[in-house]
């Protein structure tokens, strides 16, 4: 298969994070320290080398790329400090740009200013939409979904799930053509094999079990500050309250009264008090500079868990004003807490919320490349 090279990836790559990765000269000691490399799977290392060598096509079809946790083992132990656990952030930052349909992706890594403005810009559109049919301020008893009609918020929310989910779509597709018209995945398999590789993703994901292996050494840690269950508890706390979330929004009547006490919001409390745990360590090490994968901080390595904080803060607060006599104060929380969650949604695909796609589809395109491949049946003339 010819390849056609780009002489200058390694400095379109480093327009998306910082590292020294032409101090490289390939000796293998990032994959020799990686507690994930395998003879299989021998990153960094590879992918270090297709970024030098301009193989921009293989870069972005190897799953490999979303297989790195960030541990900063290798960043560590490089005799060249050249730092390889920040290239490999960068690379996925790179990917998800060019994965990206809509252009944003490439505006909101391009400069200070195009994340602020995308993001002020997402702000003032949704506050005005969801302020053109206001209602009036209710001073007897809080009623937010008169404040804010449950039918603007509705079909605003649509519309930003369809538009969010076709630029997803898009991306996804993006990554599974690069991957499958790749030399390696040659040959047909069966669906068992698209159906084994979703559960493995879903199962690994959930439980977090290769970070748990990434994380084996961390021994001199207490098990509730483990890294894994950091990033665990972000997952679960959020997944908690998207379940419960769905679930309001199907089986309670909007606007309805429940006791805190009901099972739902209970779910939702729960999970927005585990998700802000995993995110005050994450912050308080960012801001320590505790550990390798904390010791340089991009902007987008703050803005999505400040973004998703914000976003749960206002959400729990805006749970607790419901059984609180009525103030503007409630309004106003509540506003911004669509704001922020409608802001995080569309985001999604652009940001670093987008590993949280990324990651499972490679490690099911792993799982469902490594299946037997279908052999053609043979005659008994030997024809197939």
């Amino acid at each position: 298969m010819v390849q056609v090279l780009n002489p200058d990836l390694i400095q379109q790559i480093r327009h998306y994070g910082a590292f020294d990765i032409n101090a490289c000269f390939n000796c293998g000691n990032c994959t020799v320290v990686c507690q994930l490399s395998s003879d299989a799977n021998n990153f960094p290392r590879r992918v270090i080398r297709y970024g030098q060598v301009g193989m921009q096509d293989r870069l972005l079809a190897d799953a490999d790329l979303w297989m790195c946790y960030n541990c900063g083992d290798c960043t560590a132990t490089c005799p060249r400090e050249a730092d390889p656990a920040q290239y490999m952030a960068a690379a996925r930052r790179y990917a998800v740009a060019q994965y990206d349909p809509t252009g944003l992706s490439k505006l909101y890594y391009g400069s200070l200013a195009g994340r602020f403005l995308l993001f002020i810009l997402f702000s003032v559109v949704f506050t005005l939409m969801l302020l053109w049919d206001r209602g009036a301020l209710d001073s007897e008893q809080l009623a937010l979904f008169k404040f804010i009609p449950y039918d603007v918020v509705h079909h605003l929310g649509i519309g930003i799930f369809v538009v969010v989910g076709a630029a997803a779509v898009a991306g996804i597709a993006s990554m599974i053509y690069r991957f499958v018209k790749s030399a390696a995945t040659q040959g047909k398999r069966g669906w068992g094999a698209v159906a084994g590789a979703v559960t493995f993703a879903v199962g690994e994901s959930l439980g977090q079990m290769r970070y748990q292996q990434c994380d084996a050494d961390k021994i001199d840690q207490p098990w509730h500050l483990r890294p894994w269950l950091v990033h665990a508890s972000i997952l679960w706390g959020f997944l908690a309250m998207l379940a419960a979330t769905t679930l309001d929004y199907l089986f309670k009547p909007v606007g309805s009264y429940v006791p805190i006490w009901h099972p739902v919001r209970l779910l939702d409390t729960l999970g927005g008090l585990v998700c802000l745990y995993g995110l005050a360590i994450v912050f308080y090490r960012r801001f320590g500079k505790q550990a390798a994968p904390y010791q340089a901080s991009r902007f987008d390595d703050w803005f999505f868990p400040l973004l998703l904080a914000a976003t749960v803060l206002t959400g729990l607060i805006t749970e607790i004003v419901v059984y609180l006599p009525p103030s503007r104060f409630s309004y106003v929380i509540f506003l911004v807490h669509i704001v922020l969650a409608m802001d995080l949604i569309v985001l999604l695909p652009i940001t670093k919320f987008a590993h949280a796609v990324y990651r499972p589809l490679a490690l099911a395109l792993t799982h469902w490349s490594a299946a037997p491949v279908i052999q053609p049946a043979v005659t008994a003339k030997g024809q197939t």
